[in-house]
């Protein structure tokens, strides 16, 4: 077919070819290069970093064990800061933050996140604006108050001890993360624990939390 062609519609033709195979390339190579990006800014992680520290309410307990004024029993608190660090380049979801109790690496209970609490009268909301899921922007860190419960007349009073608090939460994917938190020595004992009062980076993942 070739051979009916004049020299000049066959320097046409490689002329468009060559400049099909080039468009081809380009758009090849801004698909490439869109991809390594949101692979790059997606690199980073997410890390919690856990403080305990005293209550917002007026009474201004430490984590430990006090008396109920609502129900029979003893009730657990457990007041915290939370800084989640995001280094990423794209905003990242921290969703139901929860403590859950753990006895023999078998769960016991899951804790109530306190939405709010009041210190003389004033409201202070807890979490992110009353809630337990977090957003995160790209390549930040952001500080929250939380207050964990778990009333002693809620539970089985045949297995209502545990020796350990797992946090957890849960990703944009849906993928939980589950990491030891503390230990716990002595259980429904009234009073504060002896619990370390500076920052614990969570980094021992529990692979038996569900």
């Amino acid at each position: 077919m070739l051979d009916n062609l004049t020299p000049d519609q066959i320097n046409n033709l490689i002329s468009a070819g060559s400049g099909l195979l080039g468009a081809v390339i380009g758009a090849g190579a801004t698909l490439l290069s869109t991809w390594l990006a949101r692979r790059i800014q997606k690199n980073g992680k997410v890390t919690l970093h856990i403080k305990n520290v005293h209550s917002k309410n007026g009474v201004h307990n430490t984590c430990g064990f006090y008396v109920s004024q609502n129900k029979s029993g003893l009730f657990m608190e457990v007041p915290v800061w939370v800084d989640v660090c995001n280094t990423s380049g794209v905003s990242r979801v921290v969703r139901n933050v929860n403590l859950h109790a753990y006895y023999q690496q078998q769960e016991v209970a899951e804790f109530k996140q306190a939405q709010a609490t009041t210190d003389n009268g004033k409201y202070i909301p807890l979490g992110e604006n009353e809630a337990y899921t977090l957003v995160v922007p790209a390549d930040s860190a952001r500080r929250f108050n939380m207050e964990f419960m778990l009333h002693e007349e809620d539970l089985d009073q045949e297995s209502k001890e545990f020796d350990e608090l797992i946090l957890t939460y849960f990703d944009e994917k849906n993928r939980i993360h589950a990491y030891h938190f503390l230990d716990i020595e002595k259980c429904w004992i009234q009073g504060p624990l002896n619990v370390p009062m500076k920052w614990i980076t969570l980094d021992r993942r529990c692979k038996y939390a569900r």
